[in-house]
Parts: structure tokens; sequence; C-alpha cells
């Protein structure tokens, strides 16, 4: 194994403890340290290309109500696939289950989903440049905007 194998092993563990950040935080209704792994100019979204959320403050300020709808989340990170373009940047997939409890009562949700991330090299380390959050399928979702499909070839 070469210094350049180590060396992308090492980025492949800072990617995936990112990954394992945000979901942490998200559960325990910490926003301000979840929006953290990404960029200033980062990006989100949960229901298509017409629904980008862009930059770290206008995330959070979305993320705000949308966690505090529920008593309590449970993240589960899996599945975890990486690919490198150049030493700098990364696309990575991995499968989310979510868990939501809400807070005004009523039946749990729960979501099968995949991240969709791209990551780049920051000063600061290796930081979320952008996540699209595809769904497999939801038990018990209420009203809202239809969550973008993962979509599955023949």
């Amino acid at each position: 194994m070469d210094n350049d194998d180590v060396k992308q092993i090492l980025d492949r563990q800072e990617i995936i403890d990112g990954m394992h950040w945000y979901t942490r935080w998200v559960d325990l209704n910490r926003v301000d340290k979840q929006v953290e792994i990404f960029t200033p100019d980062g990006k989100l979204t949960f229901y298509g290309d017409d629904h980008w959320i862009v930059g770290r403050k206008n995330i959070q300020a979305a993320l705000v109500p949308s966690v505090a709808r529920y008593q309590a989340t449970h993240h589960y990170i899996s599945n975890i696939d990486i690919a490198f373009d150049g030493s700098d940047k990364a696309d990575a997939i991995s499968y989310v289950q979510a868990w939501h409890r809400p807070a005004g009562g009523g039946e749990d949700y729960t979501l099968h989903a995949q991240y969709h991330d791209k990551w780049v090299r920051t000063l600061e380390g290796w930081k979320l440049n952008e996540r699209r959050l595809k769904a497999a399928g939801t038990t018990n979702r209420g009203q809202g905007l239809d969550l973008e499909p993962i979509g599955r070839s023949n």
C-alpha cells in the first residue's frame, strides 16, 4: 500500500465520519451543529431540482422548523459508496433510514431513502457541498411536497 492509498482511506473515513456527524446532530435537535458539515455555499434538496436550499445559513433556517416538528428522530446511515474525483472532490451515495415521532402526537413516520452527496476538501477538511435526498418510500408521511423518488431502471 502506497501513500496515495493510505491518504484515500483516511479521506474516505473523514467523509463517513461527516455523514455520521450530520445524523447525530439532527437526532439531538442541534441543527446549528448539523449544518457545520456543509460548505458555506452548500446546497440541499429533499424535493428535486426546483427546491434547492443554498447556503449554510439558509439550510439551517429551513431545517430548524422541520426538525422541531418531531419529539424524537433516529437516523441510520449504511451502504456507503464513495467515488473520488481527483484528490479534492468525491461523490457519495448512502442509504438512510429515518424514524420520526411527531411532537404533537400521531403516528410515527419512517423514511427509507438515499443521500446523493458531493463532497469537497476545504481548509477545514471534507465538507458537504451538495446533498440530495431521494426517497424509496415512507410510512405514515403527512401532507407536503412529494419527496424526490430514487427512480429505478429495469
